[in-house]
């Protein structure tokens, strides 16, 4: 096993900027952090700020080896390559050739309900983890509220917000909420072998995030709910292609059925805190 350094797959997306500045506060020094991405201009910033970087492709197994093998501590934050299972497994098995200390992951709430086709790929990663015999710690991130941000473009234009969500809750959380979870695990002891289910502190109805949108957008918006059909055919009607548009109706079935429903306190618990509102989360960059 490597020198104590901690790997950060998927260090150069939305979250993980937020991962790397939690762990960062938490008191790793920026040259025990790996930052792994495949986007060159970002890992650019982060080694002028003093990180270790690595472009990678999660698709090159033996490039994942070679990097695995030089880190005691993997971060894996899932990615949304349409191979990422694939990609998930590659990294669990350098990590298990390269006996590392810890792998964290980031899952999906209810990744061990198979009524969501949404997790099936967190749930076979799960799976795999658990298998490898390697100490882990699962972390089934929530709905990010900022999720939300690009639905603000309709309602700014006309005060609706429509769903084919029905009555959904949703205890969204922000980003910053699951990275400081996430630093707090890597940066303490008492988490082998222990998943987490992170929630936000609140069942948010798709009402509430409409009210949000109210405040943020300084205009009434009101949510619509609209049935499955009526929102693929407008999707498709403002030039969205066929594909993108049913997957986003299948998105607003599941988060209907309740798979982003609150579970538990994990998250609060965690981060010592109540966490993020539906308006601060809107607004956050």
């Amino acid at each position: 096993m490597a020198e104590a350094s901690t790997l950060v797959f998927g260090a150069t997306g939305a979250f993980g900027r937020h991962v790397l500045d939690a762990l960062v506060a938490r008191g790793l020094g920026p040259e025990t952090i790996t930052a792994a991405g495949r986007n060159q201009v970002r890992l650019g910033e982060l080694d002028s700020a003093g990180f270790g970087t690595a472009g990678i492709d999660l698709s090159d197994s033996a490039g994942v080896a070679e990097l695995v093998a030089r880190h005691s501590d993997i971060v894996l934050i899932s990615g949304g390559d349409p191979n990422r299972l694939a990609q998930h497994k590659s990294v669990i098995e350098a990590a298990k050739n390269a006996n590392v200390r810890h792998v964290y992951y980031t899952s999906g709430v209810r990744a061990d309900d198979d009524r969501f086709e949404i997790n099936a790929d967190h749930r076979a990663t799960e799976v795999a983890l658990v298998d490898s015999g390697v100490t882990y710690t699962i972390l089934r991130n929530t709905w990010y509220i900022e999720n939300y941000i690009q639905a603000l473009a309709g309602p700014r234009f006309n005060g609706v917000f429509a769903a084919a969500a029905g009555d959904a809750v949703v205890a969204a959380a922000g980003r910053k909420d699951l990275a400081e979870a996430l630093a707090v695990v890597v940066t303490t002891d008492g988490h082998d072998d222990v998943t987490y289910s992170l929630s936000g502190d609140t069942n948010f109805t798709y009402a509430d995030v409409a009210g949000a949108m109210s405040v943020v957008l300084g205009r009434e918006v009101a949510y619509r709910p609209v049935t499955p059909e009526e929102l693929r055919s407008a999707l498709v009607d403002s030039g969205m292609d066929d594909g993108l548009a049913g997957f986003l109706v299948s998105l607003d079935e599941t988060i209907g059925a309740g798979v982003f429903a609150r579970v538990g306190d994990d998250l609060s618990r965690l981060i010592g805190r109540p966490t993020t509102g539906l308006v601060e989360g809107l607004t956050a960059e």
